[in-house]
C-alpha cells in the first residue's frame, strides 16, 4: 500500500459512503482509515447541518459535508478536492506569510483546487510587476486564479492584480492600493515555515519508504523547480550512489536551462543523464509544435523511455521520480501518486505541495533555482513551447529577445506570434 492521503471517518454511518466514492473517484491511492496518521497527510469526513472545510493542521483538513448530500460521490468527491487545495494553499499573515491557519486572513483570498500561490522572488520579477502598473513589496505573494488572474498581495492586503490574457503577450496590471511593505524578508517567511515544511518533508519521504527498496532511482529532471526538489529529497532519502537525474534536451531548450543542468550537478553532486530528443531535428519536416499537435512530446518520452530501457538492462528494480503536483493542472490532480509502468514504478513525492512550499524547499536546502524563474516564468519548457502563456512570452520578446534573437526557431516562434 502506498501512503500519503489517510481518509479519517469515525462514524461507521457514513463509511460505506465514503468508500464507495474513494472507490470510484480515487482508486485506492486515498486510504479510508478510522485514525490519525501522524505521517501522512489527513482527510477527516463528517456530517453536519452545513458544508464547511477547516484546516486542523499543516497536514490535517476536516471536512464536513451537508447531511442532505448523502449518497452524492461526485459531491463529496468535489469537497475532498477542495480539502486538499486547503492543505497545500491555506496562507495567512503572521508577520509574514504562513501556510496554516493561525494568523490574519489574507484580504479576499480564495483557495480552489486549480489554484496555486507563490512569491514573486527577486528584482528582475519586481520590475516586471511595476511595467504593468502594479508596486507590490519585492517578494510579494502572488495568488493564482482562472481567466489569467494573478491577484497581488502586499503583506495581508490585496495590492492589485496581473491580468494575464489567453492570446497575444501584453499583460496588464490592475492597482487597488498604494505599496504599504518594501520587502518581505525571506529568511522571516522560512523562519515562520519551517516546522510546516518539515511535516510535509516528512510525508513525501514515508510516502517513500512506502514503494519499497529499488534497485536504482531515476529522476526526471527537467531543470525546474520541481523536480530539483525531487532530485534533492532523493538524494538525502536513497544516498547519493542510488540516484541519477534524466535531463532531456531536445534542442530548443533555452540555453539557460541546458547550462543550469550541468551547473546543478556539480552543486548537488549528483549525476545527471543528458540525453538528446531529436525535435531541433524534425522541425524543418514537422514544423512548429502547435496546441493540437504537441508532436514533441512524444520525442522527450521517447528518448526518456529509451534511457530508462538501458537502465533496465543493469538493473531490476527501478523506481521514477517526477515533479508533477496537483496545482500545475487539472489532469495532473487526477493523477495517482504511484503509476505502474512497463518495466518501473513511477511516482510523485511532492503532489500534494503548492509552489510556495517548494519555494521554501529551495530557500532551507539553499538550491539555486532557474533563472528563468527569476524573470517571471511560471513553467519552464522550451522556447517553442505551445503551452507558454502570454505571461512567459511577454517576458521572452521584451526582456529576453537579446538573449534569443540568434536562435533560428525562436525567430520563427517570434514572428508566429506578432
Amino acid at each position: 500500500m502506498y501512503w500519503m492521503y489517510n481518509v479519517v471517518v469515525k462514524d461507521p454511518g457514513i463509511e460505506d459512503y465514503v468508500r464507495e466514492t474513494l472507490s470510484r473517484y480515487y482508486g485506492r491511492w486515498l486510504v479510508l482509515s478510522r485514525k490519525h496518521r501522524s505521517n501522512s497527510y489527513n482527510i477527516l469526513v463528517s456530517t453536519g447541518e452545513k458544508t464547511s472545510i477547516r484546516l486542523i493542521d499543516p497536514i490535517t483538513v476536516h471536512i464536513q459535508i451537508d447531511h442532505r448530500l448523502m449518497g452524492q460521490r461526485f459531491k463529496l468527491a468535489k469537497i475532498i478536492e477542495a480539502g486538499r487545495a486547503f492543505l497545500r494553499n491555506h496562507i495567512v499573515w503572521s508577520d509574514t506569510y504562513k501556510l496554516g491557519s493561525k494568523g490574519e486572513i489574507l484580504e479576499k483570498y480564495e483557495i480552489k483546487p486549480a489554484y496555486d500561490v507563490w512569491l514573486a522572488l527577486g528584482e528582475a520579477y519586481h520590475k516586471l510587476l511595476l511595467s504593468t502598473g502594479l508596486n507590490p513589496p519585492i517578494n510579494a505573494l502572488i495568488n493564482k486564479r482562472f481567466a489569467g488572474e494573478h491577484y497581488v498581495y502586499d503583506g495581508p492586503y490585496l495590492h492589485g492584480k496581473l491580468i494575464v490574457p489567453d492570446k497575444g503577450y501584453t499583460l496588464r496590471g490592475v492597482k487597488y492600493r498604494s505599496k504599504v511593505y518594501e520587502s518581505i524578508d525571506l529568511d522571516e517567511i522560512l523562519k515562520k515555515n519551517n516546522d510546516t515544511l518539515l511535516m510535509n518533508t516528512i510525508v513525501s519521504r514515508r510516502f517513500l519508504n512506502s514503494l519499497g527498496k529499488p534497485d536504482i532511482v531515476l529522476v526526471s529532471f527537467s531543470g525546474g523547480k520541481d523536480s530539483l526538489v525531487v532530485l534533492h529529497m532523493a538524494k538525502m532519502h536513497y544516498g547519493e550512489d542510488m540516484v541519477r537525474g534524466i535531463y532531456v534536451d531536445t534542442g530548443v531548450d533555452f540555453p539557460h536551462t541546458r547550462k543550469y543542468v550541468e551547473e546543478i550537478s556539480m552543486k548537488i553532486g549528483l549525476d545527471i543523464d543528458i540525453v538528446k530528443a531529436d525535435v531541433d531535428a524534425l522541425l524543418p519536416k514537422k514544423g512548429l509544435p502547435t496546441k493540437n499537435n504537441r508532436w514533441c512530446t512524444l520525442r522527450k518520452t521517447r528518448a526518456f523511455k529509451k534511457r530508462v530501457k538501458w537502465y533496465k538492462k543493469r538493473f531490476d528494480r527501478i523506481l521514477v521520480l517526477v515533479g508533477d503536483r496537483d496545482s500545475e493542472s487539472v489532469a495532473r490532480a487526477r493523477k495517482p501518486p504511484v503509476r505502474k509502468r512497463e518495466g518501473y514504478l513511477e511516482a510523485a513525492p511532492i503532489k500534494q505541495w503548492s509552489t510556495f512550499l517548494v519555494q521554501l524547499y529551495h530557500l532551507k536546502y539553499d538550491l539555486p533555482l532557474n533563472p528563468l524563474y527569476l524573470k517571471g516564468f511560471y513553467r519552464l519548457g522550451c522556447y517553442i513551447c505551445p503551452a507558454l502563456t502570454a505571461l512567459e512570452k511577454h517576458i521572452m520578446f521584451n526582456y529576453m529577445f537579446k538573449e534569443l534573437k540568434d536562435l533560428y526557431w525562436f525567430k520563427k516562434f517570434w514572428r508566429k506570434n506578432q
